[in-house]
């Protein structure tokens, strides 16, 4: 699974920035819904960029494996 490996901290960082890159996009110009507000429309790429981060910054979050 995607967060197989992950940390508590990792999981919470990881899925409100999947949802939060998710936002972003449907409100991104490049899908052309038609009667958006222009302020989701100007606020979407600082979504996709704090999504984005947020995945990647959940990655350094990974547990160890025990050896055994």
């Amino acid at each position: 699974m995607l967060l197989n490996r992950k940390s508590t901290t990792g999981k919470w960082l990881a899925y409100p920035g999947i949802w939060i890159f998710a936002a972003g996009f449907s409100f991104s110009e490049i899908i052309g819904m038609e009667g958006m507000p222009n302020l989701l429309g100007s606020a979407s790429i600082p979504m996709i960029g704090i999504g984005l981060l947020m995945l990647i910054i959940s990655n350094f979050f990974k547990e160890e494996r025990a050896e055994i």
